[in-house]
């Protein structure tokens, strides 16, 4: 099989299904997690990658919008934006 078949999932498709599922703008996801205007996209889109510090903020304001909206979510971590092959 090809290598490339077998590459874990990069954070950008794990980024739009958790801000999409808990119904919030990028321009809110740049606001909770400090990153400045207009970054966010270019997280979801594949043109960066968060450094892992920056995730586990990713990861915590998901998790407060989450109970905030009292939308039934597991707890996020890293390893979830990052998932395993």
């Amino acid at each position: 099989m090809d290598s490339s078949l077998r590459k874990k999932p990069r954070i950008q498709n794990n980024l739009r299904y958790y801000r999409e599922k808990l119904g919030v703008t990028q321009k809110e996801m740049e606001y909770r997690t400090g990153v400045g205007n207009r970054h966010w996209p270019s997280y979801e889109n594949g043109t960066h990658e968060p450094k892992v510090s920056l995730a586990q903020c990713m990861a915590a304001a998901f998790n407060d919008i989450a109970a905030e909206k009292e939308i039934e979510l597991k707890r996020l971590t890293v390893d979830d934006l990052y998932p395993p092959q």
